[in-house]
């Protein structure tokens, strides 16, 4: 609708600037593009004369693997999710997760994925299902159930939801396994130090100081911040909320190799994304959801974005 609105106004004659994190974007709708790189002009050209391969090399600097998806060995099952619903939000949900596999989530908004993550998490109760953690029912009523059975969340909305803004870098990082650097009821700094420093170097994540306030980085490197808390936690599986969702192509290659590297150490990641290019590229396996009911299951060889908007869409 929000294209088909672009094409009138463009037709009456309006002028539109169309700034987008999502290159697909860029094709379907403009005529001309320019590109900005920290702060600074780097050049415009024509739609026509455009690449995704030259817009991303003007944009980092170098040339860049989106997707760098690397083969792991997918093991035994580490989590299964059984009949879960919540009355007028999802209905008999079921699935499982392996070691090493990338489950990608797919739909439209509202369909229920973020309800479904949230149920599992222990943030919104469930009427009915079982969440099993390695082969053991696990009773998740709040996070810190969650947390407890080896799971970790990234959400969607970084700012509201998964980070205290005004605070430090190393104190969001470990805010999720505190209790780690406590004895007696205080909290060691130099350990605390020492852990999110590790972190901000694995991770990349630029910043001048771990003590600069999350607030100021941008959003590539809080969503880095994000990852790097539940990394502490060491989780068994990790579940990805639209994780590159308003960050630029460089910050989202750094997190699409990060998703491989876990994987690759034996870590089950559900990644639930709005992005087709991003489902298809980056899962081993695929489920897409419609009105809060599953409509398709998907290999990553099967695959097609026909399918997955067909199954998306109810058909």
């Amino acid at each position: 609708t929000l294209f088909q609105i672009i094409g009138t106004l463009k037709e009456k004659g309006v002028a539109i600037i169309f700034i987008t994190h999502r290159l697909e974007e860029v094709f379907d709708v403009a005529d001309r593009i320019t590109v900005l790189r920290d702060g600074k002009h780097v050049g415009d050209l024509d739609v026509a004369d455009a690449t995704k391969e030259i817009i991303v090399r003007m944009m980092v600097g170098r040339s860049l693997n989106l997707f760098p998806k690397q083969p792991a060995p997918i093991r035994e099952e580490v989590m299964r999710i059984e009949g879960l619903s919540r009355k007028g939000v999802f209905s008999d949900i079921s699935f499982s997760v392996r070691k090493g596999e990338i489950l990608g989530i797919a739909g439209l908004m509202g369909a229920g994925r973020t309800e479904i993550a949230r149920a599992i998490f222990g943030i919104d109760p469930r009427d009915s299902g079982d969440v099993t953690i390695e082969g053991r029912k696990s009773t998740i009523k709040s996070p810190l159930d969650a947390i407890r059975s080896g799971l970790g969340l990234v959400p969607e909305d970084r700012k509201l939801q998964a980070l205290i803004l005004t605070m430090a870098v190393r104190e969001n990082i470990t805010l999720a396994y505190l209790k780690d650097f406590a004895r007696g009821g205080f909290v060691s700094k130099s350990r605390e130090r020492k852990s999110a420093g590790r972190h901000v170097e694995e991770l990349d994540i630029r910043t001048p100081s771990i003590e600069q306030k999350v607030a100021n980085l941008s959003g590539g490197n809080q969503q880095k911040v994000v990852i790097a808390k539940w990394l502490g936690v060491k989780p068994k599986v990790l579940i990805l909320d639209e994780p590159t969702r308003g960050i630029d192509v460089g910050a989202k290659a750094a997190i699409h190799s990060l998703m491989c590297k876990l994987a690759g150490s034996g870590v089950g990641i559900v990644m639930i994304s709005s992005e087709l290019p991003e489902i298809m590229a980056m899962s081993d396996r695929i489920i897409v959801l419609h009105e809060g009911r599953i409509t398709a299951r998907l290999s990553r060889e099967d695959a097609t974005q026909d399918k997955i908007m067909m199954a998306a869409t109810g058909g």
